[in-house]
C-alpha cells in the first residue's frame, strides 16, 4: 500500500490580491499545498483552527502590517515558519522582521528560483526548531526523571542502613536471649555431671528443675522468633474463618487459670453469646493467651485482669484485656512492639522473651485485625484489638470428645506387655525415649539407629507400635514408613514421627505420608504417652477387627 505524499502546507498573505494568487499557483505546481488571503486579519482567524507549516506575508499592508502579522502568527503557532516579502529593501525593516521571529526576508519583486531555495531552508529550519524543542522537552523529563530516581535511590540507601542497623541490633538481641537460657542449661548440667562438685539429691532436683524451665523458655523463645520470621517473610498461612469468641474465652481460661492462680490474680472474662469474628482461631487464641499471660505477670498482688468486648464500630468487634498492673510511661509505650525489648522488665525476676507483642500485633494485622495499647502509670493498661464482625458460622462437628489414655501404671504381670520399637539415631534422644518406657509397665522397647535396621526389627518382632525420627542415615523415617506400609506383615502397625523438624510445611508433609501422629522435639511428655496410648489402642481395633 502506498503512503499519499504530503505537502508542506503554505499562508500566503499580500494585500495585492493579483500577486497572491499568482504566488499561490506558482508554489502548487511546485509541491505545496497554499492558502492565500489579502486580509492578515483573514488568514488570522484561519490560523487559529488550521494548521500551516510556512508563512509568507507581505511587509506593507493596510490595517495589519507583516511585523504584528508574524508577531500574532508565531503567538498562535510557535513553531510556524515566517518569512517576510517587501519591495522595500531597508536593513532596518529586515532587523524588525528577524526580531520578532521571521526566517528570512525577501526582496520583491523576485524569481520562483530564488524564492524556492528559501522556502526550503525555511521548512528545515523549523523542522529542526520542532525537533530541539522535543530534545529540550525530553531532557527536561530526563532531569526530573533523574530527580525523582536519586530522591528514591536515597530512599531505599536509607532504608537499607536503617534495616542493616534493625538487624544487627535484633540479632545482638536475640544472641543474647538464647544464650541466657543456654547458660543455665549448660551450667547447671556441668553441676549434675561434675565428679567434684558434689550436690546432694534435693539440689540435684533442684537443678534439674532450672534446666526444665530454662529449655521450656528457650523452646518458646525459638518458636516465637520462627514465627515472627515467617510472618515477616509473607510465608505463614492462615486458615481465616468464622471463629466464635464465646468458644475461644473458654479456651483461654482455661489455660490461664493455672498462671493467674500461681500468682493469685484474678481473670474475669466478660459473658458473650453469638459473637463471631473472622480470623484464624489457634493464632487468634496465641494472640490472647500472649496478652493474658503479660496481664498476669506484670500485674501488682491480688491485682486483676478483665476481658470484655467494649462498643467497637459497625461491622467490627473489639477486645480488651486489661490489667490492674503498674502501667506503661509514654516512652516505654513507644517502643512496646519492638522485638527483644522488654520495657526495662528484665530488671525483675519476671519470665519472657521481649518478642511476643511484636509477634502478637503482626499476626493481628495478618488477620486484617489492628491493636492498640493505652495505659497509665500506677494504674495499668489496656490492650484492644479489633477484628472484623461476622454472621456467617460455618459448620462445625459436635460432640467430639477429647479421649487421653491413662498411663499404665500396673503392677509388672497385671497387664499384657507390649512391643514398641523406635528408630533413631541420636543417641541422647534414644535415652529419653528408653527413660519415658521405663516407667510404663505394660511396654517393651526395641531400638534401632537406621531405617534398615529398623524394618528388620520389625518384621521380626511386629511391634504393636513404632517411633520414627525423620532424618535417619541412609533412608529417612519417611522412606522407611513407606517401605513398612507396603510389607503386608507390617502394614497395620501404626507409625508415630518424633523430629525436630517442626515447621508447618515439614508436618503437613509428615501426615501426608501416613504417619499415625506427628509429635516434635523437644517432647512433651504428655502428648508423647498420649499418642502412644491412642495408638496401642488403634493397634488393638485393628487386631479385633
Amino acid at each position: 500500500m502506498t503512503t499519499p505524499k504530503i505537502f508542506p502546507r503554505i499562508l500566503i498573505v499580500d494585500d495585492e490580491a493579483t500577486h497572491m494568487r499568482a504566488l499561490c499557483d506558482v508554489l502548487r505546481d511546485h509541491d505545496y499545498e497554499t492558502t492565500g488571503f489579502s486580509s492578515g486579519d483573514a488568514a488570522l482567524e484561519l490560523l487559529r483552527t488550521a494548521t500551516f507549516d510556512l508563512l509568507l506575508t507581505d511587509l506593507m499592508m493596510p490595517g495589519i502590517d507583516g511585523i504584528a502579522m508574524v508577531q500574532a502568527a508565531r503567538n498562535i503557532d510557535a513553531d510556524l515558519a515566517c518569512i517576510i516579502m517587501t519591495g522595500e529593501g531597508t536593513i532596518d525593516s529586515a532587523v524588525r522582521a528577524m526580531k520578532v521571529g521571521a526566517l528570512d526576508y525577501i526582496i520583491k519583486p523576485f524569481k520562483v528560483s530564488a524564492i524556492l531555495p528559501i522556502l526550503a531552508r525555511a521548512l528545515e529550519t523549523r523542522q529542526l526548531r520542532m525537533e530541539n524543542a522535543k530534545l529540550e522537552l525530553r531532557l527536561r523529563e530526563h532531569a526530573a526523571e533523574l530527580v525523582v530516581l536519586n530522591r528514591d535511590l536515597e530512599l531505599a540507601r536509607t532504608q537499607a542502613e536503617s534495616a542493616n542497623r534493625a538487624k544487627s541490633t535484633f540479632l545482638s538481641n536475640m544472641s543474647h536471649e538464647l544464650r541466657t537460657p543456654l547458660n543455665a542449661i549448660l551450667g547447671f548440667s556441668q553441676i549434675l555431671t561434675s565428679d567434684t562438685l558434689p550436690s546432694t539429691l534435693p539440689e540435684k532436683k533442684e537443678y534439674a528443675n532450672d534446666i526444665m524451665q530454662a529449655g521450656t523458655h528457650l523452646l518458646t523463645l525459638i518458636n516465637e522468633i520462627l514465627d515472627l520470621a515467617k510472618v515477616e517473610s509473607g510465608a505463614m498461612t492462615l486458615s481465616m474463618e468464622a471463629v466464635a469468641l464465646e468458644d475461644v474465652f473458654q479456651e483461654c481460661q482455661t489455660m490461664i487459670e493455672p498462671l493467674a492462680n500461681k500468682r493469685g490474680i484474678e481473670v474475669r472474662f466478660a459473658e458473650i453469646v453469638g459473637v463471631h469474628v473472622t480470623a484464624d482461631r489457634t493464632r487468634l487464641k496465641q494472640v490472647l493467651i500472649n496478652l493474658l499471660s503479660n496481664a498476669i505477670k506484670y500485674n501488682r498482688e491480688r491485682g486483676t485482669v478483665n476481658v470484655d468486648c467494649p462498643p467497637a464500630d459497625a461491622g467490627r468487634v473489639r477486645i480488651s484485656v486489661q490489667d490492674t498492673g503498674m502501667g506503661l510511661s509514654a516512652t516505654q509505650l513507644e517502643a512496646i512492639f519492638q522485638p527483644f525489648n522488654r520495657l526495662g522488665q528484665e530488671a525483675f525476676d519476671e519470665e519472657g522473651t521481649g518478642i511476643g507483642l511484636a509477634l502478637t500485633k503482626r499476626l493481628v494485622e495478618e488477620m486484617q485485625g489492628k491493636i492498640s495499647v493505652s495505659s497509665t502509670v500506677g494504674v495499668g493498661s489496656i490492650f484492644q484489638i479489633e477484628f472484623a464482625a461476622c454472621d456467617f458460622i460455618e459448620p462445625r462437628l459436635e460432640g467430639l470428645v477429647n479421649k487421653v489414655m491413662p498411663k499404665l501404671n500396673g503392677l509388672p504381670g497385671s497387664l499384657p506387655r507390649k512391643t514398641l520399637l523406635c528408630v533413631e539415631d541420636n543417641p541422647a534422644n534414644m535415652k529419653l525415649v528408653s527413660e519415658l518406657i521405663r516407667l510404663r509397665a505394660d511396654l517393651d522397647l526395641l531400638s534401632a539407629s537406621d531405617g534398615n535396621r529398623g524394618i528388620e526389627l520389625a518384621r521380626l518382632h511386629l511391634p504393636q507400635v513404632i517411633l520414627m525420627d525423620i532424618n535417619l542415615p541412609g533412608i529417612d523415617g519417611i522412606e522407611t514408613r513407606q517401605i513398612l506400609h507396603n510389607d503386608p506383615r507390617t502394614a497395620h502397625i501404626p507409625v508415630i514421627a518424633i523430629t525436630a523438624s517442626a515447621m508447618p510445611s515439614d508436618v503437613r508433609k509428615g501426615m501426608a505420608a501416613g504417619f499415625f501422629r506427628y509429635i516434635t522435639k523437644p517432647i512433651d511428655i504428655a502428648k508423647f504417652t498420649e499418642a502412644i496410648d491412642s495408638a496401642l489402642e488403634f493397634a488393638g481395633d485393628r487386631r479385633n477387627e
